[in-house]
Formats: structure tokens, C-alpha cells, sequence
């Protein structure tokens, strides 16, 4: 059957809310595949099963996967270009760096056992095929479970055809149990087995054609609904039994579902075939009202769509709902042959178009993170109106197509999807010659992208062409955003007077203007150039202005951070130890902005200068953790770490080595270990809590013992006065810790006085006494 299910977080395994019914023997024959096979392709018509079966032997494979289980649908995909980039975003790679994507996949997989899945391959079949044998001969832990109508034909694939369920068992079995869900109470007994038996031979076992013909139970009795499947099919066969193929059985149960469906429901049906993926109810109001539907009718008609499973309701705390793979394929056909595909395919651009619109302008807003998420969240349905709107041939919806791509500018940042970004706009930018506003934006923007994916030659003449249009068609904003980056690569290519010049230029301009928005933004940039120098006066006057543009929208993360993060950065690269715990709380604040907004690559910085900070501070473990949790985030992201710039490179080699030196290198290997595999999430929690030591690591791999204290007299110090002698050797925090212990708290009470948990606490007093040499906390209390 095709997937039903609530999702996680892309790449995870979705979560089945229906129960998973037989295909025992398949799954112990995948299981064995598992075992001897990278390539295993379940292979079967449209509507058998095969998701489910790979997501249930995805599931039960996980243990065999020390790198982890990664979903990648595929159904909603139409431009064979962009899987790297689905794929390397399911795996929560982003595009930021020097690397393709392929690259970017080959080298974040070579080292990696891990299971991936390739769901609904067939209409990619090209594509699939030459990236799986990449894969295969690149990543050789990688292992790839695919599902498609046809084999991939790639070298070394295993072929398991996947076929319906048998029907007078396990088919029986489904319709029991869905049935159950329909008509509470319902059970297949001797009374009306033979009526069950007859549908599911008539539907041929086919799952999806089951689930549908069940939901019908609301309005027909069992007997009803079997005589009507059996007059139905006669019809269709002039009475031969057995003369129907599959396919074109679940295409005759999808019709007579149609047929079943009021003619409001049926004009929805083929309406909403034109969104891929998810969509609210908001916007099935918006593009499919109109006509014979009114707009207030829309929403009762999705529920009755809901009601009989031809769309399935996938968000949990807000309300969203896809199309089966195959319904929306049979409302797509529905929708060219009514004449509508043109009228509704333009209202989804539109709205797509407008939604992004909302998002962007002002950029700067409360709703910031929110407005980022809801736009990772219709990334499927941008793709559509993307490839709609670019590719038209009409020059007023091609310029609109280019100004979505430009829209998009933060998503395609945050998220990392850099190199699909710069694509859309070139393709957006190939559209429209001509000057416009537009046409400046797009090129401002694909200058910013090329500039991050490390390619600056190619952003300068975007640049230029930018800022000499703007002058020409009188558009100020566009040509003081193109002096902000003209200012941003002059400074990546060390001119640092000339980029000062631009910066300080752009944020006059924005001033005049009251543009908030591109003030902000160019405040950050430039306190960037003033922290790789050390300047903190500089550093604090320019984005102390980008601060106070923001002050009308306290709930903006995004350039926020930014603005205190190189504040951080200014601080440590001026070398100045006496401002450490401002430091240290800038990057606190910093890394909590953002989780808010899932910034990866500012992530990854506070993260560095936090560890650095805490190496400098012999807050050795803190420092190990750290830096695995921030190498793992340069790892996903790709490419040049902290932009290649050769003082920070020097600084994160200095904090490695001083961390190491202390710990050990197989102490210091697990601490850091440790840390690659916390999540965003939780890396802000434990550096919120000022945690040195992970829950579960080895009390024993704590910092070396280093060599006793000598006391003036020149006698060596021994039992307690040793230990005393070394409190030294204590982190700033443990001996906060030790303090209290000796005040005679609990480890509880100390959790409390320090707001930090109580699992905290007790590593942290064990870690004091592991330190110490000491075997209980009463010997801590004779240290003072």
C-alpha cells in the first residue's frame, strides 16, 4: 500500500500510524539481501506495498547501521538535477562550501556504514541509477534500498519484486483491521468471511485498492459493497474472471472511488493534484476555490477527501495533508482533461509566489523563524512553482518567476541549498534580459550565494552587472545592496580600506532610506571584517547600528546572532582575557539564535569559539566536545571551514592542540566523539548549562595527572595536601562545584544554586574527585 504515516525530520524514518499487516516472508528474504547485497530494489506496480516494506525493513535494519537509516522521498521530485540535493539534504548536508553535491555526498558517505533509502524511483529512474552506482563504488559502507516499478539496472542489484497480498490470508487480514477503524466493532467472522474473501479477490490483493473499497463500509453494508465490486468488474470484463491485469485492477478501484466522491469532491480531487507534497488547508483555499467550487465549500470537501483516504492528513500540531502517490497522479491526468491544469497551475504559482513574498518582506520581523521553517516546509511545492514560473514563456510571469527565486535567498542560506539556489536563479536570470528591479536583486543574491559556495570570481561581475542596472534604472535600494557586497568581497580578498569604504557608504544610504532591513544586514557583514582584526571598538560601534535596527523586532534571530557572534569573535581575536565571561555569554546567546532559525554554518562558529574559549580556560573536556560537535557541523555543511581564513584556522589549531596535550589523545578522541553526535538541540543545552563532561563518558579519561606541587620547604606534598596542592588543575567551574561541596550541599542543592541539572552536578563532583585522586566528596570538604 502506499504510505501512511506522520513525518519526522527529513531523512528520518516516518512513523507508521497504521498497522503494518503480513509480508513475513519478504521481509525475512530482504532482511538476508541486507546481509550480501548494497543494492536491493523492491520492484511492483504502483499501490503493492513497497514503501511500507522498505520503511518496516528500514526500521528493523537499523542495528546493522551504526550510521544511521536515511528516507529520501522522491515522488514529489520531478527535475532529475536537483536528487543530490534531496538527498544530501535528507542526510542534513547543506550546500555551503567548495564542494558539489555529489561531492559533497561521496565525501560525507565514504566513511559511513549507513542504509538508504530511494523511495518511489521509477520516474528518476536515469538519475537514481547513475548516483546509486556512485555510491556504490565511492561509500563502500553505504547500502541502498530502493523502491521503484522497475529495477534501476545498476551493477550488483538485487531484484525482490513485491507482489499483492495473497487473498484469502493476510489481504483478508488488512481489511479486517482497517474495516475496524471504519465500522468500530467490525470483524471478519464465519458469517461474513465469504463476502471479505470475494472483495479481496476482486481487488486481487492489491492494498491501496483495499484501503479504498473499506472506507465505502461507512455508507454500504459488507453484502452491498461486494455485490457492487463484482457487478462493477463484469462490466468492465464482459464477465471473464481473472481477464483484468493489476494495474489496471487498482485503476478501476480508483475510478469507481472517484465515482463515489461528490462532484465538489471530484473537482478538489483533480485540483489538488497540482501542489507536490504537503499542503495546509489555507492553500487549498486559496488555489483550488473557484468556478463550480466555491471557496468556502473547500475545506468541507477536504474533509470528505480525508474521510475517504484518497488525502491523507500528515501533520500532527498544525494540519497538513499530501495525495497518495498514485491519486495524485490519476487527479493530475483528471486535471488536463477537464482543461483546468493551465488556470490551476498558475493560481499555485501565485500563491507560492505571495507566501514567499510574506516571508521575505520585512525580512526582520518576530515571525522570522517561523516564516523560515513554514518556507523549509513548502520547499516541494517552491520546486513546482519554480520550474512554472522560470520556465515561462510570458515575460510578466517570468520576471515574477525570477523574483521568487530571489525571495528565496534566506532559505537557500540557511538551509544550505546553495548550489539549488544559484541554479533557480540563473535559470530565473537566462528568463529576463532586461532591466528591472527584479533582475537587480537576482543578481545581488546569486552574488551573495556564489560568494558562500567560495567562488567570489564568479559573484564580482553579478555584482557589478547589479549595481550598474540599479544606477540606470534609478532603483537606490538595489544599488546600495550591491555597494554592501561589493564591500563583502573586497573584504574576503583582504581590501579592507576599500570594503570599509563601501560598507560605510551602503549604511548611510539604507539610513536615508529607513530600510531596516539592509542596514541590519550590512552592520553585520562589516563587524565581521572589523573582528578578524582584533578591532572591538570598531566591531561594537557598527553592530551596536545593526542592533538598534532591529530594536523594532525583538523576536529576529537571524541577523541578530550574526551581530553578536562576531562581537564574540572580536573579543577573542583582540586577545583579551579580561572580558572572557562576556565573551563566553555572547556565544551563548548567539548558538541559542541559532537553533532558533537551524543556521548551521553560524552554528558551527559560535561553536569554535566557544571550545577555543574553554581550552583557553583548561576546560579541557568542555573544549573536546565542543569541536567534535562543531567538526560534525562543518562536515554536513561541506567545503572550506571558517571560510578558509588562515588566523582562525591557526586559533582552532591551537585550542586542538592544547586539549589533546591535556587529555591524551584516546581521551581526548572519545570526549570529542562524544560531541559529534549531539544535535543542535543539544549542544545548546549543554552549553547552556556549562556542562565539561557528557552524560556517559568515562569518568577515568579525565584530564592527566599533572606533576605534584612542591611546597616551599622542597618536601612533596602528600594525602590531602596533594590533593590541595592540585586543586589548581580544576576548571573555573569545578571549582565553583568544589566550593559548594565544601559549604556542605547536596549534589541536588548544588544543581539548583548553579541552575544547571542534577546529572550536571554528579558529573561534575566526580569528575573533581577523579582529578584529586580523592574516593569520596567528604574528602573534597578538608580542601580548603
Amino acid at each position: 500500500m502506499v504510505l501512511e504515516y506522520v513525518r519526522e525530520q527529513a531523512g528520518g524514518l516516518p512513523v507508521e500510524v497504521t498497522g503494518f499487516i503480513g509480508r513475513a516472508e519478504e521481509l525475512r528474504e530482504i532482511a538476508g539481501l541486507l546481509g550480501r547485497a548494497r543494492l536491493i530494489s523492491l520492484t511492483g506496480p504502483g499501490g503493492v506495498g513497497k514503501t511500507r516494506l522498505a520503511l518496516r525493513t528500514a526500521r528493523t535494519a537499523q542495528p546493522q547501521f551504526p550510521g544511521g537509516t536515511c528516507f529520501v522521498e522522491l515522488s514529489s521530485l520531478h527535475d532529475p538535477v536537483l536528487l543530490p540535493h534531496t538527498v544530501a539534504a535528507a542526510l542534513g548536508l547543506s550546500e555551503q562550501g567548495d564542494r558539489d553535491p555529489v561531492g559533497l555526498l561521496v565525501g560525507y558517505l565514504a566513511a559511513k556504514r549507513l542504509l538508504l533509502v530511494l523511495d518511489t524511483c521509477e520516474h528518476l529512474l536515469d538519475a537514481c541509477a547513475m548516483l546509486t552506482d556512485l555510491l556504490l563504488r565511492m561509500a563502500p559502507g553505504v547500502t541502498v534500498l530502493a523502491t521503484s516499478r522497475q529495477p534501476l539496472d545498476v551493477p550488483g542489484e538485487f531484484v525482490r519484486p513485491i507482489t499483492p497480498l495473497p487473498t484469502d490470508g493476510e489481504a483478508v487480514q488488512l481489511f479486517a483491521e482497517r474495516a475496524a477503524a471504519v465500522v468500530p466493532g467490525f470483524a471478519v467472522t464465519e458469517a461474513n468471511r465469504t463476502d471479505v474473501a470475494a472483495v479481496c479477490r476482486r481487488l486481487d490483493g492489491m492494498p491501496l485498492a483495499i484501503e479504498l473499497a473499506v472506507v465505502r463500509l461507512r455508507v454500504l453494508p459488507l453484502r452491498e459493497l461486494a455485490a457492487r465490486l463484482e457487478h462493477r468488474f463484469q462490466a468492465l470484463t464482459g464477465g471473464r474472471r481473472g481477464a483484468v491485469p493489476r494495474h489496471r485492477t487498482l485503476r478501476d478501484a480508483i475510478d469507481w472511488s472517484h465515482d463515489l466522491c461528490t462532484p465538489w469532491e471530484q473537482v478538489l480531487w483533480r485540483r489538488l493534484s497540482v501542489f507536490a507534497g504537503d499542503f495546509d488547508a489555507e492553500a487549498a483555499e486559496a488555489v483550488c476555490a473557484g468556478g463550480e467550487l466555491p471557496v468556502e465549500e473547500v475545506l468541507e470537501q477536504l474533509i470528505g477527501l480525508v474521510d475517504k483516504s484518497v488525502v491523507l492528513r500528515t501533520g500532527t500540531e498544525h494540519a497538513s495533508y499530501r495525495l497518495l502517490d498514485t491519486l495524485r497522479e490519476y487527479g493530475a491526468e483528471r486535471l488536463a482533461a477537464s482543461g483546468e491544469e493551465a488556470e490551476y497551475r498558475r493560481a499555485h504559482f501565485g500563491y507560492f509566489a505571495e507566501f514567499a513574498e510574506r516571508a521575505d518582506r520585512p525580512f526582520h520581523s518576530d515571525r522570522q523563524p517561523e516564516r523560515l521553517a513554514a518556507n523549509a516546509g513548502r520547499l516541494q511545492n517552491f520546486r513546482v512553482a519554480l520550474e512554472y514560473g522560470t520556465g515561462a514563456e510570458d515575460p510578466e510571469l517570468a520576471v515574477r518567476g525570477l523574483d521568487l527565486a530571489a525571495r528565496l535567498w534566506t532559505h537557500w542560506i540557511t538551509t544550505g541549498r546553495l548550489r539549488e539556489g544559484a541554479r533557480w536563479l540563473e535559470r530565473g536570470l537566462a528568463g529576463v534580459a532586461h532591466d528591472c528591479p527584479e533582475r537587480v536583486e537576482a543578481l545581488h543574491r546569486l552574488a551573495w550565494v556564489r560568494s558562500v559556495l567560495g567562488r567570489p570570481d564568479e559573484a564580482e561581475p553579478c555584482v557589478v552587472e547589479s549595481r550598474a542596472m540599479a544606477e540606470r534604472i534609478g532603483d537606490r535600494r538595489g544599488a546600495l545592496y550591491a555597494a554592501e557586497f561589493q564591500g563583502c568581497l573586497a573584504m574576503i580578498q583582504g581590501r579592507l580600506e576599500e570594503a570599509h569604504r563601501e560598507f560605510d557608504a551602503a549604511r548611510r544610504g539604507f539610513r536615508e532610506l529607513g530600510d531596516h532591513d539592509g542596514l541590519a544586514i550590512t552592520c553585520f557583514i562589516q563587524t565581521f571584517g572589523a573582528a578578524l582584526v582584533g578591532d572591538v571598538e570598531h566591531a561594537w560601534e557598527v553592530s551596536g547600528e545593526g542592533l538598534r535596527a532591529l530594536e523594532a523586532a525583538p523576536g529576529e534571530c537571524w541577523t541578530r546572532s550574526y551581530c553578536l557572534l562576531y562581537r564574540q569573535l572580536a573579543l577573542w581575536m583582540a586577545h583579551d582575557d579580561s572580558r572572557a565571561a562576556e565573551r563566553d555569554r555572547l556565544g551563548r546567546e548567539a548558538l541559542a539564535l541559532k537553533l532558533a532559525v537551524h543556521d548551521r554554518l553560524g552554528a558551527a562558529i559560535a561553536m569554535e569559539l566557544l571550545a577555543w574559549s574553554a581550552a583557553r580556560a583548561e576546560r579541557f573536556e568542555r573544549a573536546a566536545w565542543l569541536l567534535g560537535a562543531a567538526h560534525a557541523t562543518w562536515d554536513r555543511i561541506g567545503g572550506a571551514r571558517l571560510f578558509d581564513v588562515a588566523p582562525l584556522l591557526a586559533e582552532q589549531a591551537t585550542a586542538i592542540e592544547r586539549a589533546r596535550g591535556a587529555l591524551g589523545r584516546a581521551a581526548y578522541e572519545d570526549h570529542h566523539a562524544r560531541g559529534a553526535v549531539l544535535d543542535l538541540a543539544e549542544v545548546v543545552a549543554h552549553v547552556t548549562q556549562e556542562t565539561d563532561v557528557l552524560p556517559g563518558a568515562p569518568a577515568g579519561t579525565a584530564v592527566e595527572p599533572r606533576p605534584a606541587v612542591a611546597s616551599p620547604d622542597g618536601a612533596v606534598p602528600r594525602g590531602r595536601d596533594r590533593a590541595a596542592a592540585r586543586t589548581g588543575g580544576l576548571t573555573q567551574r569545578e571549582r565553583q562545584v568544589a566550593a559548594l561541596v565544601v559549604e556542605g550541599l547536596t549534589n541536588r542543592e548544588i544543581a539548583e544554586r548553579l541552575v544547571v541539572s542534577k546529572r550536571t552536578a554528579d558529573a561534575h563532583v566526580e569528575h573533581i574527585l577523579n582529578k584529586l585522586g580523592l574516593t569520596s566528596r567528604t574528602q573534597i570538604t578538608g580542601l580548603e
